[in-house]
C-alpha cells in the first residue's frame, strides 16, 4: 500500500512537471478562457512519461 501512494505521488509530479515543461517550451498553451484544452503532443509526453516510469519502477 505504501508503496502505491509513493508511486501516485510520484506519477503527480512527473505529470505535473511535464504540463509545466511544455508551457514553458511553447508546446502546449492552455485554452484562453482558463479551461483545460485537449493536446495531443500533452497526451503523448505524458504518455511517454508515464511508460518510462513504469518501466523503471512496475
Amino acid at each position: 500500500m505504501t508503496f502505491d501512494l509513493a508511486h501516485a505521488l510520484v506519477s503527480g509530479v512527473l505529470i505535473f512537471a511535464v504540463i509545466i515543461g511544455m508551457q514553458k517550451s511553447g508546446l502546449y498553451t492552455p485554452h484562453r478562457d482558463g479551461g483545460p484544452r485537449w493536446s495531443w503532443p500533452l497526451f503523448f509526453a505524458i504518455a511517454v512519461v508515464m511508460f518510462i516510469l513504469n518501466l523503471l519502477w512496475p
